[in-house]
């Protein structure tokens, strides 16, 4: 049963989510409430019953985290390799192609996790000159940005600090520290002055800023159709946000995928 308030606009905006839409997206730096969202969304969609299927940045690396690549494209300080991200997003745009060819009928439903940001699955934000364009920027498709108040953003941190220290699920040891958050925020206003959106403020760290935060993501997201979720109060799920039961599949390069994207990779380099 999802968490969130029945009587709430974020309840009815999600279920009305739920109940139409072929690909939902959620995109947004780590620590705005992303994978909550996802949970919430998997479980108000399967009560309608639809057939969920995920992608997410964090299971979807792991399949190009091989010892050749990480050999190659090794992790620094917390850090993908840009490669690597470079990789996944590149292998993202066709998986999407290939899930909505197979799974046809409208009872699917992908819900997507995408932080954008630092280039994580950026290739879905992006245009392209392919045929996985059509199905991005269909009226079936919502990319949605959670943004959060500072307070909301501020109680979301201490959890997530308090989960990377005790975590009640193995993918909650691998959420990005500290560190990576300020840096990938930094990153995002860094960006932002050399599109003109706006200034970098000059104290480090630099603060959450949720209004500068909708003004860059809406610049990025710009080729897509976008739907912000203002996250005033905070809602906390009763079980670790991970836990998504009845996933019917979660998409992840196999083996001779990831092989074809590390070869076009090199060519590239």
């Amino acid at each position: 049963m999802s968490a969130v308030p029945v009587p709430s606009i974020l309840h009815r905006r999600l279920e009305s989510m739920a109940a139409a839409s072929r690909i939902v997206a959620f995109v947004g730096l780590p620590g705005v409430g992303k994978s909550y969202l996802v949970q919430q969304l998997a479980m108000l969609a399967q009560g309608l019953g639809r057939r969920l299927h995920l992608l997410q940045w964090d299971v979807a690396r792991t399949a190009f985290e091989t010892p050749t690549m990480l050999e190659r494209y090794p992790e620094s300080n917390g850090f993908t390799h840009t490669m690597i991200t470079k990789a996944v997003g590149l292998w993202a745009r066709g998986a999407v192609m290939d899930w909505h060819q197979r799974h046809p009928g409208a009872e699917h439903l992908l819900v997507a996790e995408c932080p954008i940001v630092g280039g994580r699955l950026a290739e879905l934000a992006g245009r392209a000159d392919d045929t996985t364009e059509a199905v991005l920027s269909g009226s079936g498709t919502t990319f949605v940005l959670p943004v959060p108040s500072r307070a909301v953003r501020a109680a979301i941190e201490r959890r997530r600090a308090q989960t990377i220290a005790a975590p009640t699920h193995a993918r909650e040891s691998f959420d990005a520290p500290p560190n990576v958050v300020e840096a990938l925020w930094e990153s995002v206003m860094r960006d932002s002055g050399r599109e003109g959106a706006v200034l970098v403020p000059p104290q480090r760290p630099i603060p959450y800023d949720p209004d500068a935060y909708r003004a860059i993501y809406l610049h990025w997201l710009r080729h897509r159709r976008v739907e912000v979720l203002e996250i005033d109060e905070e809602i906390a799920s009763p079980h670790s946000v991970y836990e998504v039961a009845g996933v019917e599949s979660a998409l992840r390069a196999t083996p001779d995928e990831v092989r074809m994207i590390q070869e076009r990779l090199y060519t590239l380099a």
